[in-house]
């Protein structure tokens, strides 16, 4: 049997659990013979990597949960319609506007929280039921129709200040994105940091020109550094591809990489920043650090990775697997369900997600609709490459080989 039977095997052995456990087979009638969902995924902008990578893996989910639906015998299939949200929350709001004008009320993607924050009162006043890949903002972790294949960063903060405590930082200096996940994050762990806190640059995300603010990050850390001491200075980067750009235009710069820099799982195992020379010298350097989310191996996390390598050449990212997961669920919960009906999905999501295995592992969502908990290690540019250093312990909150 190939690697894509197996796949479809194992989520077929979770779905016939979900319908002897909560009862939802066959309890509604009327599933459309072609469901078309939509897909609102970042293939262009700073986050067009990631955002192309989970598109496709959505596509891929789609075309294996219809091999699936057709070995059932289930009398239907599911197309997708993908709108590209540009990496810009006003772009991602009209594609969603323009999804529901079009009839569709069943949504993947919206990966930035910015893009959910931008348009949940229309999500929520136009009943639209959407499953995000990628969210993960702590102030958007409340019960409504968006659920979220990622733990909120309430989970995160905790494991960057162990991180930053291992490395015997005492004054923290933050560079973030000013949309609801930066500001977010980076609330979450500045509240628990035991040291002094230095918000250096909070930048727009639409930026491209960062020369000036490079030229004033250069010398506020080389301030730092004659008032503390390299050693004890970190700075903490909170946001997505763009920085690379930062990255660039820092490099005549002495200060920045003076001090080491930790991020969080956005960036973690990014390949950006081995694959870009400046990137790669500057991440070296500082020993860029930043805290990764995993899951046990499976069957079916195997196989993304397989796809992933063979399309792409390189290691799926982070958010791959929960793109793919989200097909599957959606899919399995309108089978069980028989129906397509916002209402009774937003009963049903969440019964089948708690007992549905995926290359996320398990599905289980938590009261606010997001996924339960996450394992954490610790990741660091050395040597060329990402090489993994430490491990996180959740009992301790500490880092330990």
């Amino acid at each position: 049997m190939n690697q894509t039977n197996n796949t479809v095997l194992t989520i077929l052995v979770a779905s016939v659990v979900v319908g002897a456990v909560t009862g939802v087979a066959s309890a509604h009638e009327g599933i459309p013979e072609v469901v078309k969902i939509g897909g609102v995924f970042d293939v262009s902008g700073e986050w067009s990597l990631d955002g192309e990578e989970a598109k496709s893996a959505a596509e891929l989910a789609i075309k294996d949960f219809n091999k699936y639906l057709v070995a059932i015998g289930a009398g239907w299939s599911m197309t997708m319609q993908v709108e590209d949200a540009q990496a810009n929350q006003s772009v991602a709001f009209d594609k969603i506007q323009s999804l529901r004008g079009a009839g569709i009320d069943l949504m993947l993607g919206m990966g930035y929280s910015s893009h959910i924050q931008t348009a949940k009162s229309y999500i929520d006043s136009h009943n639209i039921l959407a499953i995000s890949h990628a969210s993960q903002a702590a102030n958007l972790a409340i019960n409504d129709t968006i659920f979220r294949l990622r733990p909120d960063d309430n989970n995160q903060a905790p494991v960057v200040n162990a991180m930053l405590k291992h490395a015997g930082i005492e004054v923290l200096a933050t560079v973030t994105r000013a949309d609801p996940w930066g500001e977010g994050l980076k609330k979450g762990i500045t509240q628990t940091f035991e040291g002094k806190i230095v918000d250096l640059f909070q930048y727009d995300p639409n930026a491209f020109d960062f020369s000036v603010s490079a030229s004033i990050l250069d010398e506020e850390i080389g301030d730092l550094i004659e008032e503390h001491g390299a050693d004890k200075v970190g700075v903490l980067y909170v946001g997505t591809n763009e920085f690379l750009l930062l990255i660039q235009q820092m490099s005549p710069y002495e200060n920045v990489s003076k001090v080491r820099w930790f991020s969080t799982t956005t960036q973690a195992a990014n390949s950006i920043l081995v694959d870009d020379p400046q990137a790669l010298e500057f991440s070296e350097a500082t020993r860029f650090t930043a805290a990764r989310s995993i899951t046990a191996e499976n069957t079916l996390q195997q196989y993304v990775n397989d796809w992933v390598y063979e399309k792409y050449n390189r290691t799926a990212s982070t958010f791959t697997y929960p793109s793919y997961d989200s097909v599957w669920l959606l899919g399995l919960s309108i089978q069980q369900a028989q129906t397509t009906d916002v209402d009774v999905l937003r009963e049903t999501v969440p019964l089948v997600a708690s007992h549905t295995f995926g290359s996320i592992g398990s599905m289980e969502l938590n009261d606010a609709g997001d996924l339960i908990g996450a394992t954490y290690e610790i990741w660091q540019v050395a040597d060329g490459g990402w090489i993994k250093t430490n491990d996180y312990d959740p009992i301790t909150q500490s880092i330990i080989p």
